[in-house]
């Protein structure tokens, strides 16, 4: 495997904040963009920059947006634990600086739904909410607040359950749900049926495809739950920004977006 295969996002906060920018500046905006309101993006979950163009494609249709709140959802990388975590922490830390916990709306989570839990299991890694936030934290300018959440079990049971709770308390706020997740494997034809079960908003189709040996991908739950969630907020268009095959042992690499119109 290649250095740059294996090469990871810089630690340091001035290295970081460069490769970022340039990323940034790098990604050519989608064609067409729907005219209606963004309501969710999939990013890859790897802490790899090999994924970086792909995770830009999408964090640059957030350049100038206004948003309060982003919902984070990660798999877990702790093995499964059978609950839904939301972090405890008041500020999470990114090299980049800290970012607020939404304290209200995770409590509001929880009220939601059983089996989503205040419980730091899964969080604070190198991946997941990690990578995400500091993307977050240059195209928003800090100007936001943040709920991650770990998904320790990934059953459709799970998924729907965390879908509509988050659709519910995000209805009528200036929020984002993102999902990461990484393509690990895919048969020939199995990106193809991925793109078209994420672009026609075909949640059960979604599910059959990634129970199935055709595509696997870390972090369904994570990709799944922000269809659900996308629906449940009135989302009417899906569209994969970029999908780059698994590679040399290397995950492949997914950004799509969600719009109401």
């Amino acid at each position: 495997m290649s250095l740059a295969t294996r090469a990871v996002y810089p630690s340091q906060p001035d290295a970081l904040r460069q490769l970022l920018d340039e990323l940034l500046a790098d990604a050519t905006p989608a064609d067409g963009v729907p005219q209606g309101s963004l309501v969710g993006l999939i990013v890859p979950d790897s802490n790899r920059t090999s994924g970086g163009a792909t995770a830009a494609a999408a964090y640059g249709l957030l350049r100038d947006a206004a948003l309060d709140t982003v919902l984070i959802i990660s798999p877990s990388h702790h093995g499964t634990f059978g609950r839904l975590s939301i972090c405890q922490t008041d500020r999470y830390h990114t090299p980049l600086g800290e970012v607020t916990v939404n304290d209200h709306l995770r409590n509001e989570l929880c009220d939601e739904d059983d089996d989503i839990f205040l419980d730091d299991t899964g969080h604070y890694h190198t991946e997941g909410a990690d990578v995400q936030l500091p993307f977050l934290q240059r195209v928003l300018a800090d100007d936001f607040d943040a709920v991650p959440i770990v998904m320790g079990e990934e059953s459709p049971a799970y998924c729907r359950e965390l879908g509509a709770a988050v659709g519910e308390v995000m209805y009528g706020k200036s929020a984002l749900v993102v999902g990461s997740c990484d393509v690990l494997q895919a048969e020939a034809d199995g990106l193809d049926k991925l793109r078209a079960a994420v672009e026609g908003l075909d949640e059960s189709e979604l599910m059959h495809l990634l129970g199935s040996e055709t595509v696997k991908v870390e972090g369904m739950g994570a990709l799944i739950t922000t269809l659900i969630a996308a629906q449940k907020r009135g989302a009417t268009e899906a569209r994969i920004l970029a999908l780059e095959p698994p590679t040399d042992g290397a995950p492949g690499a997914l950004a799509a977006a969600f719009w109401r119109g």
